[in-house]
Order: C-alpha cells, then sequence, then structure tokens
C-alpha cells in the first residue's frame, strides 16, 4: 500500500506542479487570500489528532476512488486548457480525495471529510474582482447613512465620502471582501468544533457574510466620526490601520455569539 500511495504522490505531483505554484503565489501576492497557507496546516492536524480514531477503522481499498483520482486528473487538465487555475486548484483536492477513498475506503473518508472539504478555503475563488466592487459601493453607501444617522455631516459622492476635514475613498480593499473570506474561514472551523447538525452549523458559516459586513461598515463609520472629531491625518495614520483589527475582532465575538446560540462547543475534536 505504501508502494501505491508514493506512486499516485509522484503522479499528483507531476500533473499539479503549476497549480502549486500558483496557489502558494496567490498566498503570496493575493490580498484576499494572505490566510491560505494555514489552511492545509489546519487540515492537517485535524487528521493527525484524528490518528487514533483513524487506525481503528478498518482500511478497504475501493475503485471508485481511482475513478475519482482520475476525474480530478482530468477535470485538472479542463482547467489547464482553458486558463482556469481555480478549477486545478479544485480538481486537486478531488485527486486527494480519490487517493485516500482508493487507498483506505469510506468509512475512513468519511471520518476526514471535513479537512479534505475544509481544503477548498485556500483556493482563491475566480470572481473576487467581480464580487468586490458592488460590496465596495454597498458599504460606501451604508458607512454614509449611518454616519448621517449619528450626525456626522457626510456626503456621498460615488465611493468619494466628503466631510469638512477632508474626502475619503472607500477603495476595494476597504469593500469588505476580505474580511468575509477571512471570517468564513473561521466560521468553518467554529462550525466543526460545535455540537449540532447541518442546520446549526449552515446557519454559523453563512452569518459570517452580514458580521463582516456589518463589521466593514461600523469600521468605515467610526473612521468618519475620528476624522469629523480630529482630523483626517489623525483617521488615517493612527485609526485607520488599528481599526481593522478592532472592528474584525467584534465580528469575531459576534460570530461566537452566534454559535452559542445554536451549538455546544467540543473542542476534544480538534484540541
Amino acid at each position: 500500500m505504501t508502494y501505491i500511495l508514493l506512486i499516485l504522490i509522484a503522479v499528483a505531483g507531476v500533473f499539479y506542479y503549476d497549480t502549486l505554484r500558483w496557489l502558494i503565489d496567490s498566498w503570496l501576492y493575493n490580498p484576499y487570500y494572505t490566510h491560505g497557507f494555514l489552511v492545509p496546516v489546519v487540515s492537517g492536524y485535524i487528521i493527525w489528532n484524528m490518528r487514533q480514531e483513524l487506525a481503528g477503522i478498518e482500511k478497504k481499498q475501493s475503485m471508485e476512488g481511482l475513478v475519482l483520482f482520475v476525474s480530478g486528473i482530468i477535470l485538472h487538465s479542463i482547467g489547464a486548457n482553458w486558463t482556469a487555475p481555480s478549477i486545478s486548484g479544485i480538481s486537486l483536492i478531488a485527486t486527494i480525495s480519490g487517493a485516500i477513498l482508493f487507498l483506505f475506503g469510506w468509512e475512513f473518508i468519511k471520518k476526514i471529510k471535513f479537512p479534505l472539504l475544509f481544503l477548498l478555503f485556500m483556493i482563491p475563488i475566480p470572481f473576487v474582482d467581480t464580487a468586490a466592487p458592488p460590496i465596495q459601493t454597498g458599504s460606501a453607501i451604508l458607512s454614509s447613512n449611518l454616519a448621517n444617522i449619528f450626525g456626522i455631516p457626510v456626503e456621498r459622492d460615488g465611493l468619494q465620502l466628503i466631510l469638512p476635514a477632508g474626502t475619503f475613498e472607500v477603495g476595494l480593499e476597504c469593500s469588505g471582501l476580505r474580511s468575509i473570506i477571512s471570517l468564513l474561514t473561521i466560521a468553518a472551523i467554529y462550525a466543526f468544533i460545535l455540537e449540532g447538525g447541518m442546520l446549526m452549523r449552515s446557519i454559523i458559516v453563512i452569518s459570517a457574510i452580514p458580521l463582516a459586513l456589518v463589521a466593514n461598515v461600523i469600521r468605515i463609520t467610526s473612521v468618519l466620526a475620528i476624522a469629523n472629531a480630529y482630523d483626517q491625518e489623525t483617521a488615517i495614520n493612527f485609526f485607520h490601520d488599528f481599526s481593522s483589527l478592532l472592528l474584525f475582532s467584534v465580528a469575531l465575538v459576534g460570530l461566537f455569539l452566534v454559535g452559542r446560540c445554536f451549538g455546544r462547543l467540543r473542542f476534544k475534536r480538534i484540541f
């Protein structure tokens, strides 16, 4: 079985060299996926922590795994021909799953389905550049409206938020999409370590999207409030970067509260 595993790894390595290089470059240079390096580490740690449970499972080779392995290679070829590296990235997970299923069987793969599916969070989605502008516009509109509710004199001109103290522009990096992707990744792990059914876990993961959006709107509004109370330089140079960490922490607290409402912690599953 060891020799078969080595052969499968070698085959996958040959086919996926360019995909792996693309993934590493994305984790290094794509600001939305700087967490990418941690995803396979977390998946590997979860599987390693389940090693005693996995060792007790009877290993039954499944030819369906070989079919999935070959299908993953074919899907990778389609992604390469279409110049769609995201498809190749997804096919990598299918290929890995196929190799595991072929060698160890269905019971084994069912036990590690979460760490395998969690690997999807390391693959950059192809429509980030398309999704960011609408979220960017929505953040600008909601932030200006919220600021006006609190008596901050803000006028909006497209993505520009105009104050007597100066003009701010809601850039792509302030759209909130990066926070959404990061919080979704954390929410998936959090849902995994909670007792409860699939509905509960789905609610927790989905809640990451509005939580991240609300936190981002509050962040932009707080920057405007600081500028209105002091000046533009204080808001940008002092509070802007600090507010990112502060409001993301608030979103994490919100995620924790949602989990506490729907599930019961069971840290032993991972820790």
